[in-house]
C-alpha cells in the first residue's frame, strides 16, 4: 500500500537507504490546496509563531526598529549578529531587562563562531541564543504596558492572552480552546494542525497597507540574513527566492510566505515538517517537486552518491480540454505606463431595475494577451486587419528560459534547446503580475528572431509586455520580426504551463487599421 507519509527516499546503487517521512501543507488563503498526507497532523507551532510574537508585542505598530528585526527570526548568533545585539542592548536599561530573562545561556549554533567563544575560554551567553532577541522584545512590551516581567512567560500573563487574542482573528477561529505545551525556550506554544500553521503564513504573505503585519513582513523580505543566519537554509531560501519569506522552526517545521502572484493573488503559505527532527536539508530536499511547480528555486541537492525519487506531485497538469494564458481583463490590469488604461461603463444594468445590461469599455488594444500588428512599429504598414490567422493557430511549443540578471534572451539561451514547432513560447516568470507592472522583464535579441525564423517559427511568444526592452524606442525585435515574417504574441501567462508540446489559439479581432488586437490565448494538449 502507497505510504502518504513517504516525502521522498535516497537510494545507493538503486537500493534505498533512506526513507524520509512527513508532511506538507499549502493554504492559499481559502483553503488548503494541496496536502501529502490524508489527515493534517497537529504540532506545536514553536518559533513558526514568532512573526506573530512579535506582532503581539505591539511594538511593529509603528516603525519597526533594527534591533527588533532579530526576534523576527532565529538566528545562528554568528560573530557578526552577536557583536550588532551587544551594540543595541549593552546600554543598563536593557541589562536590566537581560536579568530578567528566563533562558539558559548557551553557544552559538553559528559553527564558526561557537569554535571562537571556545577557544578564547569564554562561556555560554543569553546572546547566543536563538531566542533572546524575541524574549526581550515581550519583556520590553510589558514595560510599555505596565505588565509584569518576572512572569511574562506563563500562560495566563497579559502578552500571551493578547497573542492568542491576534492570532484568534488571523485564523477567525478561537485558539484559547487549543492545547499548548512548554517551547525549549519557557513560553507557551499553541498545537495547531498543519492547515492553520500553512494558513498563517498565507496571511503574512497576503499582508498589506498600513497593517503592522505588513511592516513585519517588508522587514522579514528585507533582512533575510537576520531569520536565520549564513548557510541557514530559511536565509538561503530567500536570497534566492525575492517575494518569498521563509522560517526555520524546531523539530523538522519549515514555513513559507510567498506573496501574491497573478496565480495565487492572495499568496500562499506553506509548511513542512519532517518527521525525522531538525533537519533544514531534509525539508529543502523534500520541497523540490512544489518548487519547480510554483517556478522557484531551492537551495538543496542530493549528493553525488545517492539517488532520489520523490513520492508526491505536487500540482497536476490541468485536467481539462484546455489551459487559459489570457490574464483576466479588468480596471486592475496593468498596461504600458502612459497608454489607456481599462474603463468598463455600464448603460443599462438589470441589478438597478432595467431590463437588460449593456456595457462597453475603453483600453488600449495592447491590453493583456495581444499581438501586435506590423503599422505598430513599421511606416506604411497594413493593421491587423490584413493579418493572416495561420500563425495564431496550431501547432505550439511552450519553451522555458530564466534569466537573472541580464534580461536579454540571447542564441547562446536557445541554440541547446530542439525547436519542435512553428510557434513558440518563452516562459520566463519575469512579469509574474498582469495587474502591477515591472520595468525588468526579459525580451528578445534581434538575432534571435532571425535564428528562430531560420528553423521555421512563424509565430514568437512570451509572458511580458513586449518582446523588446522598456527601455527601448529603437525596437530591434520588433523590426526584426517584420524583416524574416515572424508574428508577435505578448502579454500571455504561462505560470502553471509546463514545457512541451500544444495547439495554440490566439486569434485577433479584425479591426480595421488597429496596431494591435486583444486576444484569447487558449493551449490545447497536442
Amino acid at each position: 500500500m502507497f505510504d502518504r507519509t513517504q516525502l521522498f527516499s535516497l537510494k545507493r546503487g538503486g537500493i534505498v537507504e533512506n526513507r524520509i517521512h512527513g508532511e506538507i501543507v499549502v493554504h492559499d488563503g481559502e483553503r488548503v490546496i494541496f496536502q501529502t498526507d490524508d489527515v493534517l497532523g497537529e504540532y506545536p507551532m514553536r518559533s513558526l509563531l514568532k512573526p506573530y510574537q512579535f506582532l503581539a508585542t505591539g511594538l511593529g505598530d509603528k516603525e519597526i526598529d533594527s534591533k527588533y528585526v532579530p526576534s523576527l527570526g532565529s538566528i545562528s548568533a554568528s560573530a557578526e549578529q552577536v557583536e550588532y545585539l551587544k551594540k543595541w542592548y549593552l546600554d543598563k536599561k536593557h541589562q536590566d531587562l537581560i536579568s530578567k530573562l528566563r533562558l539558559a545561556p548557551c553557544y552559538p549554533a553559528d559553527e564558526q563562531n561557537r569554535a571562537k567563544i571556545k577557544e578564547k575560554g569564554e562561556g555560554p551567553s543569553p546572546f547566543f541564543h536563538m531566542c533572546f532577541s524575541k524574549h526581550l522584545a515581550i519583556l520590553e512590551s510589558c514595560v510599555q504596558n505596565g505588565w509584569d516581567l518576572t512572569t511574562y512567560y506563563q500562560m495566563d500573563h497579559p502578552y500571551h492572552q493578547r497573542l492568542i487574542q491576534i492570532v484568534s482573528e488571523v485564523l477567525e477561529t478561537d485558539i484559547s480552546k487549543n492545547r499548548f505545551c512548554v517551547d525549549g525556550c519557557k513560553l507557551p506554544s499553541p498545537i495547531f494542525s498543519m492547515g492553520d500553521m500553512a494558513k498563517l503564513y498565507q496571511r503574512l504573505a497576503a499582508a498589506e497597507g498600513d497593517t503592522s503585519l505588513h511592516k513585519i513582513q517588508q522587514k522579514m523580505l528585507k533582512h533575510p540574513s537576520w531569520i536565520g543566519g549564513p548557510e541557514r537554509i530559511d536565509t538561503l531560501l530567500m536570497q534566492r527566492n525575492p517575494g518569498l519569506i521563509a522560517k526555520e522552526g524546531a523539530d523538522g517545521l519549515l514555513g513559507l510566505a510567498i506573496l501574491p502572484t497573478f496565480n495565487y493573488p492572495r499568496g500562499l503559505g506553506i509548511v513542512v515538517k519532517i518527521w525525522a527532527g531538525y533537519y533544514p536539508k531534509l525539508a529543502a530536499l523534500a520541497l523540490v517537486p512544489l518548487f519547480k511547480a510554483l517556478g522557484l528555486k531551492t537551495v538543496e541537492e542530493v549528493s553525488s552518491d545517492h539517488q532520489i525519487e520523490f513520492h508526491y506531485e505536487p500540482f497536476q497538469k490541468p485536467t481539462g480540454k484546455y489551459w487559459d494564458i489570457s490574464p483576466e481583463l479588468s480596471e486592475s490590469i496593468a498596461v504600458w505606463p502612459g497608454d489607456v488604461k481599462f474603463q468598463q461603463r455600464k448603460s443599462l444594468d438589470v441589478e438597478q431595475g432595467d431590463h437588460l445590461t449593456l456595457s462597453s469599455f475603453s483600453t488600449t488594444v495592447h491590453v493583456g494577451a495581444h499581438t501586435d500588428a506590423l503599422n505598430h512599429f513599421e511606416k506604411n504598414s497594413h493593421g491587423i486587419e490584413a493579418h493572416s490567422l495561420n500563425p495564431y493557430w496550431g501547432s505550439c511549443q511552450v519553451m522555458e528560459v530564466k534569466k537573472i540578471e541580464d534580461k536579454r534572451i540571447e542564441i547562446s539561451d536557445i541554440q541547446n534547446k530542439k525547436i519542435l514547432a512553428q510557434r513558440l513560447l518563452f516562459k520566463t516568470g519575469s512579469f509574474p503580475n498582469p495587474h502591477q507592472f515591472n520595468e525588468d522583464f526579459c525580451y528578445f535579441s534581434p538575432e534571435v528572431i532571425e535564428y528562430l525564423s531560420r528553423h521555421g517559427v512563424i509565430l514568437v511568444g512570451i509572458d511580458t509586455p513586449s518582446i523588446d526592452s522598456f527601455h527601448s524606442k529603437e525596437l530591434p525585435a520588433h523590426h526584426a520580426t517584420a524583416q524574416w515574417g515572424v508574428h508577435i504574441l505578448e502579454g500571455v501567462v504561462l505560470d502553471n504551463i509546463e514545457e512541451g508540446m500544444y495547439v495554440l489559439s490566439a486569434l485577433p479581432l479584425r479591426i480595421k487599421g488597429s496596431d494591435a488586437s486583444p486576444v484569447r490565448a487558449v493551449l490545447t494538449p497536442k
